[in-house]
């Protein structure tokens, strides 16, 4: 990640550079910063609830590529499904992201009270059943792990319970598998809804709960659900976490902090926030981009919903909310899993207001994909009058330099420059060869093909000329 201290250049690697801030843009002229919004897939949601299992109101998911299985893999909320049952957690799996199918794991039925609605365990694809926490716990991120040497803790989780709902057994438990399949959770809450007086209970949080594995800094990440605020907590070990502090607040009282995910992206961190309008006419909840540069400290950039709510007749028109995975890059492009409903938070009962309660569909949440392009979350743009925009010095680590561009009916000159801002022998503007392409990973060319490692570690600026053209990354690899 981006090194702290201002004194140091960074190096400039492989791992793009963004434009969600400006944390590394030293002046701009003529260009303008735009934020992106992912583009759904299609019209309908790419998994809804529909097996005999499947009959729960909500629908908590994580959507994660497996690159070792070489398959997608969704874990989502299904359950009550007769009366008496309760919450039961389902993997779907898919060779492309967008057609799901329900495999036969063999590992629990779908049985309960009031009647049958699986036949034999082979019949479900259900891996946590109804009788865990007495199917009142519920799981917004499981995510495969790749910084614990241990095989039986491949997968890592949080899940909440409310079982006990009023007692000290209520709030997040930390689970982890071996396979995706199999799971083992604490047996006490790693953070309490009620935590008890003169304990070292870790508390009070409530529910919507994510989790991040933070590979660059080896450390596991939970965000809380706070009495207003937001709530980070670190561990290193996924046993042993810090208290919960806050780190993002509410702007006014009309709005909520749902959910947030965070990841590492690039040279930094982005994440999602589902955001709660409680306004009496509104009670719906929109999908929004987090940044952080550290993973401790996060601001939300001034951009649009991510995904905006839908319009009369769609599925997703009153709530979007955040899955919790990170998005998935296939391609050119970002998959971005997300939940949706045609209800009203809360269902918004009659009694609170009868105007606004009978405008929504009562019915499940779904899963929907909406896509973006990679590294596409802003761009910096120039028209015909041409603009540029010069960074801060880097040590460049690697010998091509890379754009992420739109100027296939414009253009893109980089000149390099040093510390002082003068161009460097070689390595002006006009010896470079204009980008003219729309490319997630354009070579940078200059007369000559001079070399970047004949710069020997001298710290340099870059200097992007851009006329009628888009630049929403570089890297150097």
């Amino acid at each position: 990640m981006t090194q702290s201290n201002p004194g140091v250049p960074n190096a400039l690697g492989a791992r793009p550079r963004l434009f969600v801030d400006l944390h590394e843009v030293d002046a701009r002229e003529g260009v303008t910063r735009v934020f992106h919004q992912a583009v759904r897939h299609g019209a309908h949601p790419v998994l809804r609830q529909e097996a005999p299992w499947e009959r729960h109101s909500g629908m908590t998911a994580s959507v994660v590529y497996d690159d070792e299985a070489g398959i997608f893999k969704a874990w989502y909320l299904a359950g009550n499904y007769a009366p008496g049952v309760g919450h039961v957690q389902c993997l779907a799996t898919s060779a492309d992201g967008i057609t799901w199918e329900r495999p036969r794991i063999g590992l629990h039925a779908a049985r309960g009270a009031g009647g049958d609605a699986g036949g034999d365990a082979g019949d479900t694809n259900i891996v946590i059943p109804a009788t865990h926490h007495n199917g009142q716990a519920h799981w917004e991120s499981m995510l495969k792990d790749a910084l614990d040497a241990d095989p039986t803790r491949r997968y890592k989780a949080l899940s909440w319970s409310s079982d006990d709902w009023d007692g000290p057994g209520s709030g997040i438990y930390a689970a982890w598998s071996p396979d995706g399949l199999r799971w083992s959770h604490t047996a006490e809450p790693v953070f309490r809804h009620h935590p008890r007086p003169g304990t070292p209970d870790l508390g009070p949080v409530g529910d919507a709960q994510s989790l991040m594995i933070d590979a660059p800094r080896r450390r596991y990440v939970a965000f809380l659900r706070g009495r207003g605020p937001r709530l980070r907590s670190v561990s290193e070990d996924f046993r042993t976490w810090t208290a919960p502090a806050p780190f993002l607040w509410p702007l006014h009282e009309e709005e909520a902090l749902y959910n947030n995910t965070g990841f590492p992206y690039g040279e930094q961190y982005l994440g999602f926030l589902t955001h709660f309008d409680k306004r009496p006419r509104r009670q719906t909840q929109t999908l929004h981009l987090l940044s952080s540069r550290d993973g401790d400290a996060w601001s939300r950039p001034p951009a649009p919903p991510l995904i905006p709510l839908s319009d009369v007749g769609e599925w997703d028109r009153f709530q979007i909310l955040l899955t919790g995975a990170p998005p998935v890059v296939r391609g050119d492009r970002l998959l971005i899993y997300y939940r949706g409903t045609a209800r009203r938070h809360n269902k918004v009962p009659r009694e609170f207001d009868p105007a606004i309660a009978a405008d929504q569909d009562p019915g499940e949440m779904a899963i929907g994909l909406a896509t973006l392009r990679r590294d596409g979350f802003a761009s910096v743009n120039a028209s015909y009058d041409g603009g540029t925009l010069t960074t801060v010095p880097y040590v460049l680590a690697g010998d091509t330099l890379t754009l992420n561009v739109k100027a296939d009916y414009g253009r893109v000159r980089v000149e390099l420059l040093d510390v002082a801002g003068d161009p460097l022998p070689g390595f002006e503007a006009a010896a470079c060869r204009a980008v003219t392409e729309d490319s997630v990973d354009a070579p940078v060319r200059w007369a000559g093909d001079p070399s970047l490692r004949a710069l020997g570690g001298r710290p340099v600026r870059l200097r992007f000329r851009l006329a009628n053209a888009r630049l929403y990354a570089y890297r150097c690899r």
